[in-house]
């Protein structure tokens, strides 16, 4: 923290007799930087620096003096790091105002250690119903771990337990942007003898990058591009958008979703070649061929409320609900088995640590 101190802050013991020959120029200096000043009536200041460490963390004091030479001592008897005066030698090197620590002959103190940044690691647990394939009927139940961190100077950008898995790597105010990984459940026909004579999908692993920009403090926008490296290896977006208010420990929020797949995504869950739908029908089913096509795959919205016990804890509960779209709606997978109507609903609970250091890169 830094705090600029008044005359009053001064100490007593400040020597009275000042001298009044002081070259025009006074600098100011601690290690490697430099600053010359003048007050509103353009006279020099000269600027006096109060460094000291308690509990390892450096705290800068700065008075302004009116043209006086004197040492300061703290009255915690801290030392004070560094102060200079050009004098008339080191005032005609500084004739435009500019001027290194290497110019004057006072010798720097070498720069202190760079702090040790801490984390702040957040672990959590997920346990949900949804459908057990995409355009499903039937639904199952599931648990998802995850983990988050980030520096602890950092606030907490916030996220929703349908968020794709994601690590932040590079940010700024308003913008985010990193790695991301989704999980899509198997298709069996084992779980709905409507499906027999369809392959069997295996779980699908998507991998690939988000970007989520905060351009009000209240609101998100966010984007997931996955392409898809077991099951399906078809690309998907996912485009998500969320608002949210704060009261006390509870955090509201709900937003929009669009979903997004190439024809290789809608074919691995609703298309039916000629011959699957032959054995199919043939076995009591009702699926006929039919050649799915990519894009805009379903809409829907979520809505989560969080509540923070503690610094440490926290718990969420959330809805999501898609609606199939385009080609994938009309599938008769969808039609004759399934449905349009997709729901999931779900409790996270997280648990926060501070780490320090243990991620300091």
């Amino acid at each position: 923290m830094e705090k600029t101190l008044t005359a009053e802050d001064l100490p007593t013991d400040l020597p009275t007799d000042l001298p009044n020959d002081l070259p025009p120029k006074a600098l100011w200096m601690f290690q490697d930087r430099l600053l010359q000043e003048n007050d509103d009536a353009g006279n020099p200041v000269l600027l006096a620096l109060i460094c000291y460490s308690p509990n390892r963390s450096t705290v800068r004091k700065k008075v302004k003096i009116r043209r006086g030479v004197f040492v300061l001592k703290s009255p915690l008897r801290q030392t004070v790091f560094a102060l200079a005066l050009a004098s008339a030698a080191s005032a005609s090197l500084l004739g435009a105002g500019t001027a290194s620590a290497a110019d004057l002959p006072s010798k720097a103190l070498p720069p202190p250690e760079p702090p040790i940044s801490d984390w702040i690691v957040t672990i959590s647990g997920m346990a949900s119903t949804s459908p057990l394939y995409p355009g499903a009927k039937k639904y199952g139940f599931y648990g998802l771990p995850g983990v988050s961190i980030r520096r602890a100077d950092q606030p907490e950008r916030y996220s929703t337990p349908d968020d794709a898995f994601s690590i932040g790597l590079w940010d700024n105010d308003w913008l985010h942007v990193g790695p991301a990984g989704r999980w899509i459940n198997e298709r069996s026909a084992s779980s709905n003898h409507d499906l027999y004579g369809l392959p069997y999908v295996q779980p699908t692993v998507q991998l690939g990058v988000f970007a989520e920009a905060t351009p009000l403090s209240w609101m998100r926008l966010r984007l997931e591009l996955l392409q898809g490296v077991s099951g399906n290896d078809a690309l998907a977006a996912n485009v998500i958008a969320d608002a949210w208010q704060r009261w006390g420990a509870f955090t509201l929020s709900v937003g929009p979703r669009l979903y997004f797949g190439t024809t290789k995504f809608s074919e691995a869950y609703f298309s039916v070649t000629p011959e699957q739908s032959a054995v199919n029908l043939a076995n009591g089913g009702k699926l006929t061929p039919y050649n799915a096509v990519g894009g805009l795959t379903s809409v829907g919205v979520t809505a989560a409320v969080r509540y923070d016990i503690n610094e440490t804890w926290r718990v969420t509960t959330f809805g999501n609900f898609q609606y199939l779209t385009g080609s994938d709606a009309n599938s008769p997978i969808t039609i004759q088995t399934g449905s349009r109507d997709q729901y999931t609903v779900g409790l996270e609970i997280g648990y926060s640590f501070r780490t320090p250091g243990l991620f300091n890169f």
